[in-house]
């Protein structure tokens, strides 16, 4: 995802008022004769761990973020939580518009089995895809998301190289604690609240380039929440209270699963599609007249067997022949899903929604 790309996009982030009078040539020759520059920047970073769920090497992401953004005459700050820093940066171009880019520089452990190549060695090696070879970049945290926060840093460093300036004012946001549910951004927008308000449109650099070899840029993001249930019969007062007791007891001993079971039954009709819980649907935001014109031309190219076959899987829950209503199914609809359920041995069962 080069420069181009960037610029062809601000207008989709509301900054319509920006002069956008670039000299585009140039800005890609600049990325061409700079390929190897930008894939050691981004190699270095991916090469430096910052595990959040294990703490590993998170303060020298950010201290190694920070001078990334301190080489784009980007004034940074190390901005401390109670938990992981959040590398926080500002551009002023006396621009009249502000953009404001938001990353995520913690990542999943990468100590899981299986891996094709070394998971922290940014292997640039080739793969075969059902549109024809590729080279590609193997390192935790090349797709999510240290890959693209790079990607966007490169293209504004092209812009500035070339144009002597960006078009547009910058913020960029960096949390450490994505991978953990964010429970320390919000201390960070509230502290810096007056600032980030001047900021016209906001995104989330993430890009994707499915099996056949198509691009895909995301304008906006879904948020989520987690939240647990837990039946136990211990507080509950019927059922075992200490440990597990033998399942023919069930005959009159009652189940602390089975009333979880009947629980979670009432949260969706039996499709499992349609949420029934009050007041769910209620500040879901409708296609804008806008999106709905991007839609139509998205469908014009949408393609649903990239996905099929990367996640394995065989149809959807919309008509695939309405690729209208399933792009709307997928972008514009809130879902309720049980992420895990477990019981026992011991009294107790449990359930982890998302």
């Amino acid at each position: 995802m080069h420069a181009e790309t960037i610029v062809k996009k601000l207008n989709l982030y509301n900054l319509k008022n920006v002069n956008l009078s670039m000299n585009l040539e140039k800005i890609y020759t600049y990325i061409d004769t700079h390929k190897d520059h930008h894939f050691q920047k981004l190699k270095k970073i991916l090469m430096q761990p910052s595990v959040s769920p294990q703490n590993i090497g998170i303060q020298e992401c950010a201290e190694l973020l920070a001078k990334f953004y301190e080489d784009l005459q980007c004034e940074p700050e190390i901005f401390e939580t109670e938990g992981n820093p959040v590398v926080y940066g500002k551009y002023d171009a006396g621009a009249e518009k502000t953009l404001l880019a938001y990353f995520m520089y913690d990542t999943q452990p990468y100590d899981e089995p299986n891996w094709t190549y070394p998971p922290m060695e940014a292997t640039l090696a080739p793969m075969e895809l059902p549109s024809g070879p590729v080279t590609a970049l193997f390192n935790r945290g090349a797709i999510n998301t240290k890959g693209p926060m790079m990607t966007f840093l490169n293209a504004v460093e092209s812009v500035q190289k070339t144009e002597g300036d960006l078009p547009f004012n910058l913020l960029l946001v960096a949390e450490g604690e994505e991978e953990l549910g964010s429970p320390h951004l919000p201390d960070f927008v509230q502290a810096r609240k007056s600032e980030l308000q001047k900021a016209d449109a906001a995104v989330f650099p993430f890009y994707l380039q499915n099996t056949k070899g198509k691009a895909t840029l995301y304008l906006g993001v879904k948020g989520i929440i987690y939240f647990e249930l837990e039946c136990s019969g211990k507080e509950w007062g019927r059922g075992p209270t200490e440990f597990g007791i033998h399942g023919s007891n069930k005959a009159w001993v009652d189940s602390p699963a089975w009333r979880l079971i009947d629980a979670l039954s009432t949260l969706t009709e039996d499709n499992g599609n349609t949420v029934l819980v009050d007041h769910f649907y209620d500040d879901i935001v409708p296609p804008s007249p806008e999106d709905e014109a991007l839609i139509k031309k998205l469908v014009e190219t949408a393609d649903t067997e990239p996905f099929k076959e990367t996640m394995k899987v065989k149809r959807f829950v919309v008509d695939e022949k309405d690729k209208e209503a399933l792009i709307k199914k997928l972008l514009y609809t809130s879902t309720l899903n049980i992420n895990g359920i477990w019981g026992g041995p011991d009294s107790r069962c449990g359930i982890q929604l998302v």
